[in-house]
C-alpha cells in the first residue's frame, strides 16, 4: 500500500495550482467538474503523489488552529527535498516567507512554508 493523493481546497485552484507546479515541480495531470457541482478541480502529479486541488463558489474557511497538534486534522504536507537549507534559501530569494532551517529529530533538517491558502508545507531532508 501506499499513499495515492492528498485533496485540499482552495480560494484560487488557478494561483495555488501555479504555486505547486512552480515551488515544487508538480506537474498537471488532469482538469475537471461535474454537472451540478459548484466546483472544479485540477489534479497535479508529483512521483507517485497526486494532490488534487478544488475550488467552490461558496467554501467554508477552516477555523482550526494548524499549528497545535492536539486539533485533529491535517497539520500539514511534507515535501521530502535533497538539502532543506539550499531549497529554504531558493525560496527566501524568491521572496516566499518560510520558517528558517531546524534540526531534525526524525530527519536531517525541516522547515515550514505556507501555500497560498495558508495550508502548511513542510520541507523535509531524510537523515
Amino acid at each position: 500500500m501506499k499513499i495515492h493523493h492528498i485533496a485540499i481546497s482552495a480560494k484560487d485552484s488557478e494561483k495555488t495550482a501555479k504555486f505547486y507546479k512552480e515551488i515544487f515541480e508538480f506537474k498537471e495531470i488532469n482538469r475537471f467538474t461535474k454537472p451540478g457541482w459548484d466546483g472544479s478541480a485540477i489534479i497535479l502529479k508529483l512521483s507517485d503523489l497526486e494532490l488534487e486541488i478544488f475550488q467552490f463558489q461558496n467554501p467554508t474557511d477552516r477555523k482550526d488552529d494548524l499549528s497545535n497538534l492536539k486539533v485533529i486534522g491535517l497539520k500539514h504536507i511534507g515535501i521530502q527535498v535533497e538539502s532543506v537549507n539550499e531549497k529554504y534559501k531558493e525560496l527566501r530569494d524568491k521572496g516566499i516567507d518560510i520558517d528558517e532551517p531546524v534540526k531534525g529529530t526524525t530527519c536531517a533538517w525541516f522547515c515550514f512554508l505556507r501555500d497560498p491558502d495558508g495550508i502548511p508545507i513542510e520541507l523535509y531532508e531524510s537523515i
